[in-house]
């Protein structure tokens, strides 16, 4: 993965922006848009999934950052129980009410799966550390065990082949 600077460039927090926008305009119609109740929890709740992400990602630490993704997608959860109850009222259709409620959870398993990803060795969300190469490693435990630098060659990072004089490497006879 990539660093990420900032959270907009997070496509989960794109895909939630989108779906809220979505689910905005569809409490604007009638009959949906007379139900203030469910309109202002609903709205509130799509809302929140990313507005829980930027804050997350705002608090500096992985720790926080992962903390307010649970608060996320406790939010998607609520926005998909909504969703149900805007079906049952027949406010939306059933192609709107699955079109919707299958993004929540594509959102949902993108979001797992950035969560996963970044709890993995080495990973993080801003402030990525670069891994150590499998090369780097050896030679530094080389350096470690005789106790002398690594060779010009490998600090330049230039392969050569190594040629034996013959008479160098045998026992006198």
């Amino acid at each position: 993965m990539s660093g990420v600077n900032k959270f907009t460039d997070l496509r989960f927090w794109q895909r939630s922006r989108q779906w809220s926008k979505e689910i905005f305009f569809l409490t604007k119609r009638s009959p949906f848009a007379a139900d203030r109740r469910l309109t202002t929890q609903i709205n509130d709740s799509s809302e929140s999934v990313m507005a829980n992400i930027a804050e997350g990602f705002g608090r500096g630490t992985q720790g926080e950052f992962i903390q307010f993704i649970g608060y996320a997608l406790g939010s998607l959860n609520e926005t998909q129980a909504h969703l149900t109850a805007a079906y049952d009222r027949e406010y939306i259709s059933k192609d709107e009410f699955g079109k919707l409620f299958q993004e929540g959870t594509e959102i949902r398993k993108m979001t797992v799966a950035f969560v996963t990803r970044m709890n993995k060795p080495g990973s993080g969300v801003k402030h990525m550390r670069k891994m150590q190469s499998w090369t780097d490693k050896v030679w530094g435990r080389w350096e470690e065990i005789t106790g002398k630098e690594r060779p010009d060659w490998v600090k330049n990072g230039t392969p050569q082949l190594m040629h034996l004089e013959k008479d160098k490497y045998t026992k006198a006879k």
